[in-house]
């Protein structure tokens, strides 16, 4: 479902615990502090629910939520899947699945041909999910992201 302003809190739960979680044997604990304060904050998430051609959804299972996805335009044809995340316990049961698919309707309606999205590339469980999904790895890039941290990356890429 589409998250309002309202939400946003949740979503920054949900990113504390699950980037908590994940990332330690990927990103160290410096790392993933920075990016959760510069992804995160209120302002950062607050564009995906006020631009136009952006948006954030919450999955919710029985009543609680569970996963979110933000997304926004990355060029004319093209939308970028900025963030997807679901709760480990939940990992398997098509959450993240339904996610990419809610994004790729509002891509589709948006007249977008293409879903892009950007991956650590030692996050192998999420390149599998991904390739699971449609995406295929178009590119690798290392991304200079501020306070001498560079995310190392795949740039996957979706046909809509």
């Amino acid at each position: 479902a589409a998250a309002q302003a309202a939400e946003i809190p949740v979503v920054q739960r949900l990113a504390q615990e699950i980037w908590r979680r994940h990332y330690p044997p990927i990103l160290s604990l410096a790392q993933i502090d920075y990016m959760l304060e510069r992804g995160y904050s209120a302002d950062a998430l607050a564009r995906f629910v006020v631009e136009p051609d952006a948006g954030l959804a919450l999955a919710k299972a029985a009543g609680d939520a569970v996963g979110f996805a933000a997304w926004c335009r990355f060029d004319a044809s093209t939308m970028k899947l900025d963030k997807l995340y679901v709760l480990p316990q939940k990992h398997g049961r098509g959450v993240g699945r339904a996610l990419i698919e809610h994004v790729s309707w509002h891509a589709t309606r948006a007249g977008c041909r293409a879903l892009t999205l950007n991956v650590n590339r030692g996050n192998t469980q999420a390149v599998r999910a991904y390739e699971a999904c449609g995406f295929a790895i178009h590119t690798r890039g290392d991304f200079p992201i501020g306070g001498g941290f560079v995310m190392e990356d795949f740039i996957m890429v979706r046909a809509l």
